[in-house]
């Protein structure tokens, strides 16, 4: 029933990994990755410190300037929780800007092989002919040989 073929496969060095297994996290403190945790801190830190530059340092009594620490903070949050296709956002990234931004532009090729070119030679130079001689009718230049030979 079996053959000895059958049996022996080769290895090519790839190990397939069970759905389940990849979607374990192993969180920390408070329900985060270490990833998580660090962009977190980072997102926090960077926020902290520039609502006290801004109200200490600087001197602004606003409350509308609230919104600059968010947005130093908010792309730190963004890396730590956003996975587009399954994937963390910075490697995600970098794989968009490989296949979009580095990549090179598609190139259009326009092609003309070299009998289509000596024939658009030839038929200019049979036109410049023809406009130059009055006295003899289109038949008749029509019929007369061409100077040029078409090489192949």
């Amino acid at each position: 029933m079996y053959h000895e073929e059958d049996r022996i496969m080769p290895y090519d060095g790839a190990v397939e990994i069970p759905k389940e297994i990849q979607a374990i996290r192993d969180p920390i403190i408070f329900n985060l990755t270490k990833r998580e945790l660090l962009f977190v801190s980072v997102g926090i830190l960077l926020a902290a410190s520039s609502l006290w530059v801004l109200f200490k340092v600087v001197g602004v009594r606003s409350t509308g300037f609230v919104i600059v620490p968010v947005m130093l903070g908010a792309p730190f949050g963004l890396f730590a929780f956003i996975r587009p296709m399954g994937l963390n956002l910075e490697d995600w990234l970098t794989i968009w800007m490989s296949n979009n931004l580095k990549s090179a532009p598609v190139r259009k090729l326009f092609a003309q092989n070299e009998y289509e070119k000596a024939l658009e030679i030839l038929e200019s130079h049979e036109r410049k002919l023809g406009k130059g001689r009055r006295g003899r009718s289109r038949k008749r230049l029509n019929q007369k040989k061409s100077e040029y030979q078409i090489r192949m």
